[in-house]
């Protein structure tokens, strides 16, 4: 049974996601594959994740994140969540 959280590592914090939000960030991230390596790399990695449980997340992974952000406001909460965690773990 797949888990129902996500555990993402984001240069050493851990944040859960639920799964079905982990699944929609893949989405978005698989729809701008085409336009970008970045959005494709984190639309694998997010993939693995679902299959796995777990993703570690690169700055590479976190600026496709961003824009993700500002194309689907409904993703808004997670990214700023991530992108949270990472100011918390360089600061």
């Amino acid at each position: 049974m797949a888990p129902e959280a996500i555990h993402v590592d984001v240069f050493g914090a851990v944040v859960r996601l639920p799964r079905d939000l982990v699944g929609e960030l893949r989405s978005a991230a698989a729809a701008r594959a085409g336009v970008s390596s970045r959005h494709r790399d984190l639309s694998l990695v997010l993939d693995r994740a679902l299959d796995s449980g777990s993703a570690t997340l690169t700055h590479g992974d976190l600026r496709a994140l961003t824009a993700i952000r500002e194309e689907e406001p409904t993703l808004a909460d997670a990214v700023d969540e991530l992108r949270e965690a990472a100011r918390r773990q360089a600061g």
